[in-house]
């Protein structure tokens, strides 16, 4: 990993509180002084749209991810920098004031950029800046004078200014440098990670542009279909509930199939958010389960967290347990809870709510208590038409969320088919359909995945033991 110069704010630190608060005064003021001017057009979108957003993304993300992410002060300071350098042009009549504020205003950005991302070493060339900016302002008299005062709205236009740069300069001072990144330490993150995901920056180019000329998961969706005859599966399946594993079947292999390839081709957990490809943090199964085997059941989600070290009786408590909690009568998840919620709202609500989410999740600002219960996101999608008793299907990708995987399989069929010898014999098979986001890896790196994957389907006794090594994946 490159050894970068990274920061983060810790909450026990009062100067994160006081940026907060002062970001906030901004935020209102600036919406004060909208309501009480005519201000209106490109300068309403610019100068308040922008301006009270960038400001209310430093006051909620500093404290609440700066600890991990110090970089996500980044965008909206650069943002407020670069609105208040259109402020500055607009409103001075000085040549020489607007050049110097234009130009110390750009390279402030340019600086704040590089410190926080890490190709900076120090942050008081920042401070030093913001402080250069700040005295600028200070000095240029006509400034003060030009602001317009529609029935007195100007001085909230001054406040909003005023808590802006102080609040920037009280953000620089809040940062505090981590210890050097040595090997074996845990990933460290960087600007352009998530929080759920590190981006995968060593890569083909081919492969970082494919999701933006295909931006849909839907639309770079290919489909497999695997046919596996189950004789070993089934012994093994007898064997386990004799262990007493009493619910272990069908799905609790292919579950633990899937877990022990991602051990040998981790690029299998990666997602596309945003156009760009992650690598997830988490090993994660999503599943839709009935409350009862009966058609007007409700349905609850499960997800279930897993570690490439899992063996079969690993994978199997873990999903059962989730199984049962999901099946126990009144008990609701997460994501039922919110669903149950939204379904009170009016539709062009549930319309503006769905935009939202997709904006937000976009942007990696979606709130992450949502992402962990959300059945959109995670590192497979499984179903069982076999407990329909039906064939599986090509089961689509959500578009929303970050699920790249979706694998469902049917109900195990006889055949009876002639032996090497010319003998009739009866065998067992079971087919299984995968969909699969080709944005994450090559077709060949597919293809490996899926004969490693179907080898220990049909040979499960090879996963009672833990892998020999997990493949880490490319930084």
């Amino acid at each position: 990993m490159e050894n970068i110069t990274t920061y983060y704010a810790t909450r026990k630190n009062i100067f994160v509180w006081l940026a907060a608060l002062l970001c906030l005064v901004s935020a209102v003021a600036r919406i004060a002084f909208a309501c009480l001017s005519d201000i209106g057009g490109m300068d309403m979108f610019v100068r308040i749209i922008l301006f009270v957003a960038a400001n209310l993304l430093i006051a909620i993300r500093l404290p609440w991810r700066g600890e991990k992410q110090f970089y996500v002060t980044v965008i909206p300071v650069v943002l407020i920098t670069l609105i208040l350098m259109i402020s500055g042009i607009k409103f001075s009549n000085s040549i020489f004031m607007t050049i110097l504020c234009i130009i110390l205003s750009l390279i402030f950005a340019a600086v704040y950029f590089l410190t926080f991302t890490g190709k900076l070493k120090t942050k008081w060339i920042a401070f030093i800046i913001a402080l250069g900016i700040v005295v600028a302002l200070a000095m240029d008299k006509t400034l003060s004078t030009s602001i317009p005062n529609v029935n007195g709205s100007g001085k909230y236009l001054v406040i909003s200014d005023a808590a802006t740069i102080l609040g920037i300069i009280i953000t620089i001072l809040s940062a505090r440098k981590m210890a050097p990144w040595k090997e074996g330490d845990p990933y460290r993150l960087r600007f352009g990670d998530r929080l759920d995901g590190r981006r995968v920056r060593n890569m083909p180019v081919m492969s970082k542009v494919t999701p933006f000329f295909m931006p849909t998961r839907l639309g770079r969706s290919n489909q497999i279909h695997d046919t596996v005859e189950v004789s070993n599966m089934e012994q093994y399946i007898h064997c386990k509930r004799k262990e007493g594993l009493n619910h272990f079947g069908i799905q609790h292999v292919i579950v633990a199939s899937y877990v022990r390839a991602i051990a040998d081709y981790p690029e299998l957990n990666r997602f596309v958010a945003g156009q760009r490809i992650y690598h997830r943090y988490e090993l994660s199964l999503n599943m839709v389960v009935k409350k009862e085997m009966v058609k007007d059941a409700p349905d609850s989600s499960i997800k279930v967290l897993f570690d490439p070290h899992d063996t079969a009786k690993d994978v199997y408590e873990k999903f059962d347990a989730a199984v049962q909690v999901a099946r126990e009568e009144g008990i609701a998840n997460g994501y039922d809870s919110i669903t149950h919620v939204l379904d009170y709202l009016p539709s062009i609500v549930m319309s503006l709510f769905g935009l939202l989410m997709r904006v937000l999740d976009y942007f990696s600002i979606m709130p992450m208590a949502l992402e962990k219960v959300s059945p959109f996101h995670g590192s497979l999608f499984i179903t069982s038409m076999g407990s329909l008793g039906i064939p599986p299907i090509y089961h689509h990708l959500y578009d929303f969320g970050t699920v790249p995987v979706f694998i469902a399989f049917g109900h195990k069929y006889t055949k009876h088919e002639a032996n090497k010898n010319g003998e009739i014999v009866t065998r067992k098979y079971l087919d299984y359909k995968v969909v699969c986001d080709e944005g994450i890896c090559d077709g060949f790196y597919y293809a490996s995945a899926m004969k490693k994957m179907r080898g220990y389907i049909t040979h499960p006794e090879k996963l009672d033991l833990p892998p020999e090594k997990v493949v880490e994946d490319i930084m």
